[in-house]
């Protein structure tokens, strides 16, 4: 009659560590870890969708910058051309001449097609020998 007590026993337990077992579901801390991940993720996208938005922002401000600075600075060649345009200040003497062009220079941009200028890399004008490397080349001042 001892081992039905045992036997009762175990099945009780094996019941008891099954309802145990269904009651607290594993899955509970991978379900809150993937929506972590989830609140993480959303919360990256919309840093980088910020991100971009400000750097649209500033470029449009930048450009609008300068386009104004743009149109000050052919205001005051204009009206320094016309205003000092006298028998006296005719020619290279008229002040609205000392104003430089706001254009690019040719030798270091070109301009592309859709208005953005490419600048080119700096070029070695350092005096050397044909034989020896220039200043700008990578292997510069390292000996062997």
């Amino acid at each position: 009659m001892s081992w039905l007590f045992y036997l009762i026993m175990f099945v009780a337990g094996g019941f008891g560590g099954y309802m145990l077992a269904k009651s607290r579901n594993p899955d509970t801390r991978v379900r809150e870890l993937e929506e972590h991940l989830t609140s993480l993720q959303s919360k990256y996208d919309h840093y980088q969708d910020s991100v971009t938005q400000h750097f649209v922002s500033t470029a449009q401000l930048v450009n609008t910058l300068t386009n104004s600075y743009r149109e000050v600075h052919e205001h005051l060649q204009r009206g320094a051309e016309s205003l000092s345009a006298d028998n006296r200040r005719h020619g290279s003497s008229n002040p609205g001449k000392a104003f430089e062009p706001l254009e690019a220079p040719r030798n270091t941009v070109t301009q592309m097609t859709d208005g953005h200028y490419l600048v080119e890399p700096p070029r070695d004008y350092a005096t050397k020998k044909p034989t020896e490397k220039g200043t700008l080349d990578e292997d510069y001042g390292f000996r062997d």
